[in-house]
């Protein structure tokens, strides 16, 4: 009986400090969308899907961010939307290894913004030219530390770091001197 006493107290305790911040460990965030409307793309492919979770550090509380349906699904969403008006045939573009890292930043006397860094290496091939290379982007957005909106935030920064991420791919497709 004391046992049953002792763990009502705890499970009550638990779930009595989960409902004060907010009730979830896991923030939801839903790219599906995005990642649905984005045109198809066979030539252009981003390996190592899977990864669903954004550890978002510089938090009081640590802070997890559940991507769906992936984060490499959501970044080569992004990629195909702003890569496909481009494209012209005899172009691959391959990316594999994707890393991100999030986090939230107070400078001296700034307001708070969050950060996210993506790392990826990408293989172009344009009409048999061949460039190999590791990208690194990084997108910025401004954040209220109290409470901070990461469901909207994080898939923001995934669609702005994906926009750089283009245009630097595009620029290397330029620069190995093949014509559309």
């Amino acid at each position: 009986m004391k046992f049953a006493v002792t763990k009502f107290a705890v499970t009550s305790t638990a779930v009595m400090m989960l409902s004060a911040c907010g009730g979830k460990a896991m923030i939801e965030s839903d790219m599906t969308r995005s990642v649905a409307a984005s045109p198809a793309s066979p030539w252009l492919t981003l390996e190592n899907k899977g990864d669903h979770v954004i550890s978002v550090g510089g938090l009081s509380d640590s802070a997890k961010v559940q991507v769906s349906p992936d984060i490499a699904s959501a970044v080569e969403a992004g990629l195909r939307t702003s890569l496909q008006p481009k494209y012209f045939t005899d172009l691959i573009i391959g990316c594999r290894g994707l890393q991100q890292n999030t986090a939230v930043r107070t400078p001296d006397g700034q307001p708070s913004v969050v950060t996210m860094d993506l790392t990826v290496n990408c293989r172009i091939v344009a009409r048999g030219v061949v460039v190999s290379k590791v990208y690194h982007v990084s997108k910025t957005a401004p954040v209220l530390t109290d409470p901070p909106r990461l469901d909207t935030i994080v898939p923001n920064l995934i669609t702005g770091a994906s926009a750089q991420l283009a245009d630097q791919l595009w620029a290397d497709v330029v620069g190995t001197g093949v014509r559309r």
